[in-house]
């Protein structure tokens, strides 16, 4: 064994206090020769626990689907952020400085570095999931460059979470008579700025968040709604602490998994090529799986049947014609206006390139 690959098999002190040993679950065989591959272990962090994109596909993929499928030469010791006390927005930090090997995240995190990145999952860009789709496949290279030069980390797969909605805590008669109006004033979680802006464009007041801190917030009073994904909110069993669904056009959250880039380069073409095959196998998996989430999760939220456990029993508002006219209007006015101002010319001249025929919007360009 290499020294690099005795290296590769040891932890940081922050992973080997966090990270667990992987077990064994149902073999796949893989294209490349189990002899050929690196005998390596991957530290890796991964998504929020409670997210059945987690629990059900990149849990079981690294702590058990490598290793079968490469006989063994390929492990890995995956742990979520939210069990590891982080808030996601310091992960590519971390992953730049080697303290694990792979990681999850979510493109906005890394605005204040990289506001480009951003432009993939712009508020109020599209309510179609096939037009999400194809702006991904197009913004991918973006992304890739992005955090390969600002983290030193190549972008591995993507997938995308169900529609974002606002989960807030609402008055008997707010809800009786609900309308864009009864959002005013609402302190509201966002997780990038793009988001503060939209939350500002709908009448709300942003507060940019971590995700585990939202929960202890809304009970205080310290906020009145969250925007996130209907998977993580009925994870985080936000139906204890909110009773209304507002379904406003946020858009929907692309999530990323990527690699150091040190580890990627140490690694032989054989092992380099197995990884990318079982990437590209369970980013299609999970694909198919944000379409089931979508309809399971909505059901969740509200009375079910929802196969996860007890449905919230949530109330589901939505905006009536004109208000939707006005809150659009807005997010052009407002969050692409801004948005291309943070990105500068260059960078919106990029993005009116790459998504103006996809998504129908153009950013003002001087």
């Amino acid at each position: 064994m290499t020294k690099r690959e005795e290296n590769m098999t040891k932890t940081t002190q922050f992973c080997r206090s966090a990270l667990a040993l992987c077990t064994g679950a149902a073999l796949l065989t893989a294209t490349s020769a189990a002899a050929e591959l690196n005998k390596v272990q991957l530290e890796v962090i991964v998504g929020n626990h409670t997210d059945t994109f987690t629990t059900e596909y990149t849990m079981p993929f690294f702590n058990e689907q490598l290793a079968e499928r490469s006989d063994g030469r390929v492990s890995a010791n995956a742990k979520p952020y939210t069990e590891l006390g982080l808030s996601g927005f310091e992960m590519m930090d971390l992953l730049k400085l080697g303290t694990n090997d792979i990681s999850w995240g979510v493109p906005g995190y890394i605005s204040g570095d990289s506001p480009i990145a951003e432009g993939l999952d712009l508020p109020g860009l599209s309510a179609d999931l096939d037009v999400i789709k194809e702006a991904q496949i197009a913004y991918r290279s973006i992304l890739d460059h992005e955090y390969n030069s600002k983290f030193n980390a190549r972008l591995m797969m993507m997938y995308t979470q169900p529609k974002l909605q606002a989960y807030c805590r609402l008055s008997e008669d707010e809800i009786a008579n609900f309308s864009l109006d009864s959002l005013k004033g609402k302190k509201t979680r966002v997780h990038a700025t793009s988001f503060a802006d939209f939350a500002e464009a709908a009448g709300m007041i942003p507060v940019t968040m971590a995700f585990a801190d939202v929960v202890p917030a809304l009970e205080r009073g310290v906020l009145d709604c969250a925007i996130s994904s209907p998977n993580a909110a009925y994870g985080y069993k936000w139906g204890q602490v909110t009773n209304a669904v507002v379904d406003l056009p946020a858009g929907f959250a692309t999530q990323v998994v990527v690699m150091n880039s040190d580890t990627w380069n140490d690694l032989n073409e054989e092992t380099q090529g197995f990884l990318t095959e079982q990437f590209a196998d369970l980013e299609a998996r999970m694909a198919e799986h944000t379409v089931v989430s979508t309809t399971q999760s909505a059901q969740c939220l509200h009375d079910g049947p929802c196969p996860l456990g007890d449905p919230a029993g949530m109330a589901l508002l939505q905006l009536n014609a004109e208000d939707e006219a006005k809150l659009n209007t807005a997010i052009e006015e407002t969050v692409l206006a801004r948005w291309g101002e943070r990105c500068g010319t260059d960078c919106s001249k990029t993005w009116n390139e790459t998504m103006t025929p996809i998504v129908g919007m153009t950013i003002p360009v001087e």
